[in-house]
């Protein structure tokens, strides 16, 4: 069955299209570069918290845009960083502003 759906498969294809194909699947590919393993180094991303803390002597603070980070070269897995709230969460809300019904 399947030799049979393969023939009227290949019988519908042009015969130009047929022979590149061939031909491009007997070529061998010396030319490919050899695989090499990669070396990949883990880097620390930042620890996201309300409170900062210095955990070693050479731990220290920097302010960048508006947001505190503690950085330590020493040790990499030191790094934090300030948790910033979204504004939405900052607004402050009264009575007047929760209503369903606005008086204008």
């Amino acid at each position: 069955m399947y030799t049979i759906l393969r023939t009227l498969y290949n019988a519908t294809k042009p015969v130009a299209q047929r022979a590149a194909f061939h031909l491009l699947a007997q070529r061998q590919t010396p030319n490919l570069l050899p695989v090499t393993n990669v070396v990949v180094t883990q880097s620390y991303g930042f620890k996201v918290k309300a409170m900062l803390k210095k955990r070693c002597k050479d731990c220290y603070f920097v302010k960048r845009e508006n947001r505190l980070f503690v950085i330590c070269n020493t040790h990499p897995r030191h790094k934090q960083m300030q948790l910033v709230k979204k504004e939405k969460y900052t607004w402050i809300l009264s009575h007047a502003t929760q209503g369903k019904i606005r008086p204008w």
